[in-house]
């Protein structure tokens, strides 16, 4: 699904990293696996499923720690993923990974603006709201400090779910924003795409 154009604004974040006895790759050929299987599956309001290997972020382990994104049509969708990842011919790659995984957490997020496809991401920057600020001012200083909205994704946060900052801004570079956003930047690197 790489490349196609996104028919959803929402997705399902989960952060996993493995037990210290999981070799990398076996860890990472696990996700692969799974990620495979759940989207030759054609699970209803699934529209995309892959993972990135991310530099740290506050929420893991202090060293790298994956980022699998679940991207659906709607939030009834997410029940019908929540079944469909754990049964039918998903059960046993779910399974594999699932027994080499240390501990995770996970987040649902919506996005607000751009046209930059998560898969195309290099960087996360993950921040929040200054006080004070209304979210359309927010997004209009948010898109002078990086140039534009238009080629980046920016995702809000849903209903207080997952441990991050209120909001996520991918990127294909770096971002310099300043120290009122409160940003955490991650290096993405995209290891499990099915």
């Amino acid at each position: 699904m790489a490349g196609a154009a996104m028919t959803s604004e929402l997705a399902y974040v989960f952060w996993h990293w493995p037990r210290p006895d999981v070799p990398v790759a076996r860890y990472e050929e696990s996700l692969y696996e799974f990620h495979t299987s759940l989207r030759s599956s054609k699970t209803p309001g699934l529209v995309d499923a892959f993972s990135f290997r991310v530099g740290g972020l506050p929420w893991g382990p202090g060293g790298s720690l994956y980022e699998d994104w679940y991207v659906v049509q709607d939030f009834s969708a997410l029940g019908t993923l929540n079944e469909a990842a754990v049964s039918g011919g998903n059960r046993q790659s779910h399974d594999a990974v699932a027994g080499h995984y240390m501990k995770g957490a996970g987040g649902v997020l919506k996005r607000v603006t751009g046209d930059l496809d998560p898969r195309d991401s290099a960087y996360s920057t993950w921040i929040d709201k200054p006080s004070g600020k209304t979210y359309l001012s927010y997004y209009d200083e948010l898109g002078e400090h990086v140039g534009g909205l238009a080629s980046s994704g920016l995702w809000r946060r849903q209903m207080v779910l997952g441990p991050s900052p209120q909001f996520c801004m991918h990127s294909r570079k770096e971002l310099g924003l300043p120290a009122s956003y409160r940003p955490f930047q991650a290096k993405l690197d995209l290891v499990a795409q099915g």
